[in-house]
Order: C-alpha cells, then sequence, then structure tokens
C-alpha cells in the first residue's frame, strides 16, 4: 500500500480525493452554512484551479492528469443530471461549466505539456482566477451596466474585471513561469503579450453561453499565448497591426448599422484571427466578402421592405450571421497555422466564396424584374420565397464567387511563390456557386418555415403582423437561416477539398 501511494497513480489518488474533498466542502458551506451557492461555486473553482496547476511540477508524464480529467468530466455529468453537489453545481439556470472546466484542462495537457507547460498553467491560472473574480464584482456593483452579446446577460464592470485579473495572470504567469523553466522573457514583451491575452480572453468570457467560459476562456488563452510566445516577430507584430485594424472596421461597421453588438463582438474575434494567424492573403477575400455584402444590403432598401417581412434576418448582422459565414473561415485559418497545408487555403476560398455567391446572389436578385424560380422545379414563386432563384441573382453569385476565387489565389500566389493554376480558380467559382445552390435546395425542403394567420405568407420569422409564437408551417424548427448559411459555407468548402484532393494531389 505504501508503494502505491509513493508512486505518481498514488499521488494521483491523493489528488482525487483532495478534489472530491473540495467538493464536499462547497455542499457543507451550502447547506450547513447558509454561505450562497455563488459563493461555494467560485471557491471550488479556485481550488481545483490551483490543485491542477501544479501537476506539471508533480507528475513527470501526462497520463495520470488526463486520466484525472476523465473521471472528473464523467463525475461532474453525472452529478449535474442527478443534481448532486449543489455547492458546486448551478441550479438556477442550465450550465455545463463543471464539465467543461476538466475538458479544458484535457486538452491543454495534450497541447501543452511536452511543448510548453508554462502556457498550460497560465492559460488555466486565467480561467481559475478571472471567471469568479469577473462574476463576483459584477454581482457586487449596485448598478452594473449590463449588456448582452449572446444569451447571457454581462455587465462592463465584471468584463473589465476579467481583462484587468487576465492581464495580470498571463503577464507575471509568464514570467514567473519561464524564469522558473530557465526560458527568461523581457518584462515589456510579457506586458504587451498580457495586454493581448487579455483582450481574447475577456472576449471569450463575453460571448460564453452555459458555462463555455470554463472551455472558451483556457482554450483562447491558450491559443493566443502559443501563437505569441511561439511565433517570429513578424507574426507577433501581424497580429497586433490586425488588432487595430479590425477594432477600427467593426466599429465603423457597428456605426453603419452593419453590425449589432453581438455582430460586432464575433466579427472582432473573427477577423483579428484570420487577419493575425493567416495573414494578407486570408484577410483580402474576408475584406471583400463583408464589404461587397454591407454596400449591396444597403442598395435599394426601399425595395427590400417586403423581403424583412419574409427573412428571418435582413441587413444588421448579429453574432450568429458572422460565424454561420465567417466560422469555418475562422476554423480552417487555425488549421492551417497548425499544419502548415495549403489545402486548408483553398478550402476557406470555397467557403468565403459560397458565403459571398450566397449574399450577393440574394440581394441582387431582389432587383430583378422577372419572378425568381423555384431552384427543383423551375417553377414562378414569389419574391423572397426560400429556393427562388433569378437570373440576375445567379449572375451576382458567380461574380461574387469568382471575386474571391481571383484575389484570394493571385494574392496567395504573389506572397508565398506558389503557382496555382488558372483551373483551380475555376473550380473555386464552381464550388461558391454549390454552396449558394445548397442554400437554396435546403431553404426550399428543411428551413423552418411559418404561415402568418392574418397575411397567409410564409415567413423565416416566428412572429409576423403581431402573432407571436407561429406554428410551424414545414421544414425542421431548429434549421433556421443560420444553420442554412452555415451548411452554405460547410458545402463549398467540402466540395473544392474533394476536386483538390483528387485532382491535385
Amino acid at each position: 500500500m505504501a508503494q502505491i501511494l509513493n508512486s505518481e497513480w498514488g499521488i494521483l489518488i491523493i489528488f482525487f480525493l483532495i478534489i472530491t474533498s473540495f467538493l464536499g466542502l462547497a455542499d457543507f458551506l451550502l447547506k450547513k452554512l447558509n454561505i450562497h451557492q455563488h459563493t461555494t461555486r467560485r471557491i471550488v473553482h479556485i481550488l481545483v484551479g490551483i490543485l491542477v496547476v501544479t501537476t506539471p511540477f508533480i507528475f513527470e508524464k501526462s497520463i495520470q492528469t488526463i486520466v484525472l480529467s476523465i473521471i472528473f468530466i464523467i463525475i461532474n455529468f453525472l452529478s449535474l443530471k442527478k443534481e448532486k453537489f449543489k455547492g458546486m453545481n448551478d441550479t438556477q439556470r442550465i450550465s455545463y461549466g463543471t464539465v467543461y472546466f476538466p475538458v479544458s484542462f484535457a486538452i491543454l495537457i495534450l497541447w501543452f505539456w511536452e511543448k510548453d507547460p508554462t502556457i498550460l498553467i497560465t492559460a488555466m491560472l486565467v480561467m481559475t482566477f478571472g471567471d469568479p473574480i469577473a462574476s463576483w464584482v459584477g454581482e457586487s456593483v449596485k448598478k452594473p451596466k449590463m449588456f448582452k452579446v449572446l444569451s447571457d446577460n454581462k455587465s462592463v464592470q465584471g468584463s473589465s474585471a476579467m481583462f484587468i485579473v487576465s492581464f495580470i495572470v498571463a503577464t507575471i504567469g509568464m514570467l514567473m513561469l519561464n524564469k522558473m523553466y530557465n526560458t527568461p522573457i523581457p518584462i515589456s514583451t510579457a506586458i504587451i503579450f498580457g495586454v493581448i491575452t487579455a483582450l481574447f480572453a475577456t472576449v471569450a468570457e463575453t460571448i460564453s453561453h452555459k458555462g463555455t467560459d470554463n472551455l472558451t476562456v483556457p482554450l483562447g488563452a491558450g491559443l493566443i499565448l502559443d501563437f505569441l510566445y511561439h511565433s517570429p516577430q513578424e507574426l507577433q507584430i501581424q497580429l497586433f497591426i490586425s488588432m487595430i485594424i479590425t477594432t477600427i472596421i467593426v466599429i465603423i461597421a457597428y456605426k453603419a448599422k452593419s453590425l449589432s453588438l453581438s455582430g460586432t463582438v464575433g466579427a472582432w474575434l473573427l477577423g483579428t484571427i484570420v487577419f493575425g494567424i493567416g495573414g494578407i492573403e486570408w484577410t483580402i477575400p474576408m475584406i471583400l466578402f463583408f464589404l461587397t455584402g454591407s454596400i449591396m444590403s444597403h442598395l435599394g432598401s426601399s425595395h427590400k421592405k417586403i423581403l424583412k417581412t419574409i427573412f428571418e434576418k435582413t441587413g444588421t448582422r448579429d453574432f450568429s450571421q458572422v460565424f454561420a459565414n465567417g466560422g469555418l473561415a475562422m476554423i480552417t485559418t487555425l488549421l492551417f497555422y497548425f499544419t502548415k497545408s495549403n489545402i486548408w487555403y483553398i478550402i476557406y476560398l470555397g467557403t468565403i466564396a459560397s458565403a459571398t455567391a450566397d449574399t450577393l446572389g440574394t440581394e441582387l436578385g431582389t432587383f430583378s424584374k422577372h419572378s425568381p424560380r423555384n431552384i427543383l422545379t423551375f417553377k414562378k414563386v414569389a419574391m423572397g420565397d426560400s429556393g427562388g432563384i433569378t437570373f440576375l441573382g445567379t449572375l451576382g453569385a458567380f461574380l461574387g464567387s469568382l471575386l474571391i476565387a481571383v484575389s484570394g489565389l493571385f494574392i496567395y500566389n504573389y506572397y508565398n511563390n506558389i503557382d496555382f493554376s488558372i483551373s483551380l480558380i475555376i473550380w473555386i467559382t464552381i464550388a461558391g456557386l454549390f454552396g449558394m445552390a445548397t442554400d437554396s435546395i435546403l431553404g426550399l425542403t428543411v428551413q423552418a418555415q411559418y404561415k402568418c394567420p392574418t397575411c397567409k405568407k410564409i415567413t423565416e420569422k416566428t412572429t409576423h403582423c403581431n402573432n407571436e409564437s407561429l406554428k410551424l408551417f414545414r421544414g425542421i424548427k431548429w434549421f433556421n437561416n443560420d444553420v442554412v448559411n452555415f451548411c452554405c459555407t460547410f458545402s463549398g468548402g467540402i466540395f473544392i477539398a474533394f476536386l483538390y484532393y483528387f485532382l491535385y494531389l
């Protein structure tokens, strides 16, 4: 028995017992001392966070910490479902934060245990202190200034606290830890990188939903710290410049009502990652998509009024729309960063070409003097009906897709000395049209459509003519416009991925 306890597996058992005792402590404080549940949850959050960041100093290999994470993923999930450990779990709203905590820890272990444990520890500490202190500050202020990006209400004071704590942890953490690992860094570098990390951590916390900040904050902090501390200086400068440019663009777009508040936050996050990590060749296609879509959405607004009563979302883009159209672009940028494979840039162009084709096809189609035709039966349909296409709209989709293909490949060839063939421009253009067609077909067949009992119109909206919670007329209820747009970009990316793999690799 003594031999087991002296081994690393024995230490794992001790860690398990300590964490379990923390959970028991939270329940005791809640039930016996009537300490508020929010406080007990924060206590557990901080104690567990401090404990687990010691694992790189105690365990030689990562297997024990991975096992520990998996055990508590299961325990926390079951306790949440069975409503156990109420001192740890939030019973006032659905939250999977206690499950996401060990999930994010496991991912960071796999990512940084061998590569850079300083980032593993720092990213976990940002989550450990940033989130509970931010929520405590937000709840302590008598008259907090509230705002909402997605579903969770946030306060300016709480988000400010999140930024300050994240900055202090990221700066001091990396300074001290790098010194301990004999890789010292200048104080000025730590401060600048700390500011950037704090910005991303704060945005990640702001867009959190049902406890996802326990996932987005540490992984976001880990990603940015990895990029900042393991990239050449020119890429570090590139990220810093991209943050400034993206901030200016989204503020202008917000003032012009092209973006809502949530859309502004989403566009900043997406743009900073794509522009900062990808570079100029990734930036140009994204900016062209955004500019052409924004310009076209503001043209002919008077004759588009009827469409506002049909389409679920028009004009001002929110967070969901931004990521439905650009989320895959951000993912492909990150995959390119990790793999350095050119295929991810080709897929990126396929997704942007699809989004541009769909946007310009819809916007220009409204100017058509001829009735749209059903994409499957070619019968005439009313303007704004899902699945309706026009010659003018299709021409606009083709030109938009071509614009992305030409600009993207030209810039990429220029900066990387890679000679992509002219035929690839054609295939990317077709991929964009394929994505647009997928959008139209899904909109016609499975997208949720509702019928207004007053005016008898078929609409994507759940409210119409002062009627709320309209009954589903056809389609799948959760398959809304954002899901259709995501499928549009996904299908364009998959289409060009298969062609590129079979024709060019």
